[in-house]
């Protein structure tokens, strides 16, 4: 399967604009066939791989990250690929178009890409239709939704709205891309006071993901966000190693990168905030993760899962399972036991 892809389908999708080639991969996942049939090739059932994260049990620590699926339009055929779970969004209070086009270009020498798309969303009601239509199929892939907005108030609206249809939820502080969006949320009161009225309510696991740093105090500012958070008791958070360059063929005239040329800073990003958390809560590693070696390398600087986006564009449907099938080759090595305890061993 992946030499399918590799070798024919991505050659010619990636003749076609970057934007144009991530809507067809999602339109040949919206229903579940024929990958239902196809799903014994993606899935690595084995209990070493198995890890609760934040209260959710996941059958390996190999997720999908937010952006993919910004519509929860996927999940039918996501389901049966192999991940441990799925996030969709960000989902947005009202239905909002996201930045002009060009917004997405691609770098296929670094494996890695540019985006400036702005949270372009069908809405919040439109993309809680579609989670309770799949909650309703009886899913065996768990679903965290990434939700972003500009209030407390419509934060805490999408929230109720979309709890009930998902396992977890995860409050997205800021996207970079989106010009109306400020960082109010990176101020501590705006930020402990948006964490506190989630965690009143909720009934399921609270995750944060707090945008990353590019500088001193931009990073002294995301670690007291991260201790905050800690401090009252969400279950995980995700920090991404993405950072801001300029591209003049984006339609900004900059965007947020994603892919291989990341992984360092990721790897640095996970060690950062793992000296804040120390184990208090799960971290979830985004960015420039393609191989089972760089899953294993996060994991054991002290993530509990790994996200992937741009590696599921480059090395297609079959990620996951190969991902899997790497850790365990691994865990073998390094004679760890199981996955959730490769920090252990790793520091021992």
């Amino acid at each position: 399967m992946s030499v399918l892809y590799t070798s024919l389908l991505r050659p010619l999708l990636f003749q076609l604009p970057a934007e144009a080639a991530h809507d067809i991969g999602k339109a040949t996942l919206k229903h579940a066939f024929p990958w239902n049939v196809l799903s014994r090739m993606f899935r690595v059932d084995d209990p070493r791989l198995h890890t609760r994260v934040g209260g959710l049990e996941l059958s390996s620590p190999v997720g999908l990250a937010a952006g993919f699926d910004k519509n929860a339009e996927a999940l039918a055929g996501l389901d049966h690929l192999g991940f441990g779970y799925l996030t969709v969004g960000s989902i947005l209070p009202t239905e909002r178009p996201g930045n002009a086009k060009p917004r997405l270009i691609r770098y296929p020498d670094k494996e890695s890409m540019l985006n400036c798309y702005g949270l372009p969303s069908d809405g919040l009601e439109r993309c809680a239709q579609r989670l309770e239509a799949f909650r309703a199929t009886r899913p065996r892939t768990p679903v965290i939704a990434n939700i972003d907005s500009p209030s407390e108030e419509s934060y805490l609206k999408s929230f109720a709205r979309v709890e009930p249809y998902v396992d977890a939820v995860e409050f997205g502080v800021q996207c970079p891309n989106n010009p109306d969006d400020h960082g109010e949320f990176h101020n501590h009161a705006a930020f402990e006071s948006l964490l506190k009225s989630a965690l009143k309510v909720r009934t399921k696991p609270v995750f944060v993901k707090i945008v990353s740093y590019q500088d001193e105090k931009q990073r002294q500012n995301r670690l007291e966000l991260v201790e905050i958070a800690a401090s009252l008791g969400v279950d995980g958070i995700t920090v991404p190693g993405a950072w801001r360059q300029p591209e003049p063929k984006l339609s900004m005239g900059y965007g947020h990168s994603s892919g291989h040329m990341l992984f360092s800073k990721t790897l640095q990003t996970v060690r950062d905030v793992y000296s804040i958390t120390r184990g208090r809560v799960a971290i979830k590693a985004n960015g420039g993760i393609f191989t089972g070696d760089e899953a294993f390398q996060v994991l054991a600087a002290g993530a509990s899962t790994v996200e992937l986006l741009t590696g599921f564009v480059y090395r297609g449907w079959d990620v996951a399972e190969r991902i899997n099938r790497e850790l365990l080759a691994l865990l073998d090595e390094h004679r760890v036991p199981e996955v959730r305890r490769v920090r252990e061993f790793a520091m021992a």
